[in-house]
């Protein structure tokens, strides 16, 4: 048992994940009152990110098992399943509990100050990721890289407080005393300029010599931060050296991902057919669910997070930040056999009005901003037909340009490549056309382009809060300028909206590449009577 045991724990932590989820399943079935044996299978479902089903195994089968109220691991996982299924309120209870068990583990301080990142309490938010760092700290300089997310969110709550001044003395004292990859990523993000020469100098030899490491996946964990990290410095001082880092950096991501964009298109082709077939004949008329929500969607880094600093920065509107409930819901009824869409309606209903409504507090309403949710627009418009939904759109160029440049890994796999980048945005014009043809009740949806915002803000402001009937004279552009955002626009949005982002004129050698894949996966949708020839990505080419 515990030779079998440690052999699944390998591969997991090799990256062999999915073999290892099948092992654990092998082994579950074959002693499912071990405590041990669920504990395992408990953490090869989080690892693929299946969290309710994690958390699902922790109540029905290990409390059966084990002294909940003694058990750390019980109250940890679960409560951190719970946190990655956006049922906060239910999660902090027993990450609470969890602490009151084991006080050492940094983990569990963290989730509970993500928990209150979320609801914006940032003061109580920082109380509990100090004490995370603290313990991290004591842990030892060998351990930072395993709690590189820590780092991130505590850098991510000073910024919320305005305290990057505190990241960057604490970040460049441990980076002093010891080379970070992470570490150096992050500062980079929040202040390139504070990387002082011989840092840089440190981490460009870093790259150029041979390090030995076990794996390949310890030498892409290594390698791509600072990759990353160099292109963020040399952005304002030296254009070509900028670029050749992010494409190199890009090159690692590429090489490592198993990203397949005709998985994606797929995705998208379910979407059409489960709202024709279904959604479409759904009657939503006397349904009132939805009217405190507002939804944000388009294509990363068009612009959500500049429209969401527009809409919150007045007394009503709260802003979740990107939620994966909505989408995370709407595809699994898709992929499922159940064909009842009423108890469907419940369900979804229940559950994503409930995580949505204990984050919006006293507020009248929330912004969900999650891009991806384009992918569903019309059912979310059928389940939540009181809901409005605002979708950002940009110049493509402009759009795989501020992709290409991000240190996206898992939640934007296909921003690795120009190629892949042009195939998704011929993927997400598609399914934007046929919602713009489709959906029926066009008054709680409306468009807005990026370029728009950036040229008249004043007239933009107007035309969105026209839309969700919020008075234009609660506005308060202090408020706006003080927005958090978690995401890789918060540098952006806080500061004055100006023009550099339009027009970019970077990586010109990729444009054609890029264009090329766009064009050709339009052909696609053009066989299969989403998109015309005539379509020409909303007025942009």
């Amino acid at each position: 048992m515990k030779n079998k045991i440690s052999q699944i724990l390998s591969l997991l932590n090799n990256g062999n994940i999915d073999q290892g989820l099948q092992h654990s399943k092998d082994l579950f079935r074959e002693f499912p009152n071990n405590v041990d044996v669920i504990k395992l299978l408990v953490y090869a479902y989080i690892l693929v990110g299946n969290f309710e089903k994690a958390a699902l195994i922790l109540e029905q089968s290990l409390r059966l098992k084990v002294n909940v109220e003694q058990d750390f691991d019980y109250n940890n996982n679960l409560g951190y399943a719970l946190v990655q299924s956006e049922e906060y309120e239910r999660a902090i209870s027993y990450l609470k509990k969890a602490i009151t068990i084991k006080s050492d583990f940094p983990g569990v301080y963290a989730n509970i100050a993500l928990i209150y990142q979320k609801r914006r309490d940032f003061i109580t938010s920082k109380k509990y990721i100090d004490n995370a760092i603290k313990i991290v700290t004591l842990l030892g300089k060998n351990e930072y890289s395993k709690y590189a997310n820590i780092f991130l969110l505590f850098s991510e709550i000073n910024s919320a407080l305005k305290k990057d001044d505190e990241t960057i003395k604490i970040f460049l004292e441990i980076l002093g005393q010891s080379f970070n990859a992470d570490i150096f990523y992050i500062l980079s993000n929040i202040q390139a300029e504070s990387l002082p020469y011989n840092l840089i100098d440190e981490a460009e030899n870093k790259i150029e010599t041979n390090v030995h490491f076990q794996n390949k996946i310890e030498k892409f964990n290594f390698i791509t931060p600072i990759y990353f990290g160099l292109a963020n410095y040399y952005q304002k001082k030296d254009k070509n050296k900028s670029e050749d880092y992010f494409v190199k950096g890009n090159s690692e991501i590429f090489k490592s991902s198993r990203y397949n964009s005709h998985d994606y298109q797929q995705r998208i082709l379910k979407s059409i057919e489960a709202y024709k077939k279904t959604f479409s004949t759904f009657n939503e008329i006397e349904d009132e669910a939805g009217s405190n929500n507002i939804f944000i969607v388009g294509s990363p880094r068009s612009g959500t997070t500049l429209i969401e600093s527009i809409i919150t920065a007045n007394s009503k509107v709260f802003s979740a930040g990107e939620l994966n409930s909505s989408k995370n819901l709407i595809e699994r009824h898709i992929n499922s056999a159940s064909k009842d869409l009423y108890e469907f309606k419940y369900n979804y209903q229940a559950k994503y009005l409930a995580r949505t409504n204990f984050l919006r507090g006293d507020h009248t309403y929330i912004v969900d901003k999650m891009p991806e949710n384009f992918l569903f627009i019309g059912q979310m418009l059928k389940l939540l037909p009181k809901s409005k939904i605002i979708l950002t759109l940009r110049d493509p160029w402009d759009t795989a340009i501020s992709l290409f440049k991000q240190r996206y890994i898992l939640n934007v796999p296909y921003s690795a490549s120009f190629f892949n980048i042009g195939i998704f945005l011929a993927n997400f014009e598609a399914i934007i056309v046929f919602w713009m043809k489709n959906i029926q009740n066009k008054s709680h949806f409306m468009t807005i382009k990026y370029e728009e915002v950036v040229f008249d803000q004043k007239q933009s402001q107007k035309k969105l809060y026209d839309f969700l009937d919020i008075q234009i004279g609660d506005f308060d552009e202090n408020r706006r300028k003080d927005f958090f955002s978690p995401t890789a626009s918060i540098r952006q949005v806080t500061s004055n909206i100006h023009q550099n982002s339009l027009k970019k004129g970077e990586f010109m050698e990729y444009k054609k590449e890029f264009y090329d894949s766009l064009e050709m996966q339009k052909k696609f949708w053009i066989s299969k009577g989403i998109l015309t020839k005539n379509d020409d990505f909303f007025g942009y080419l």
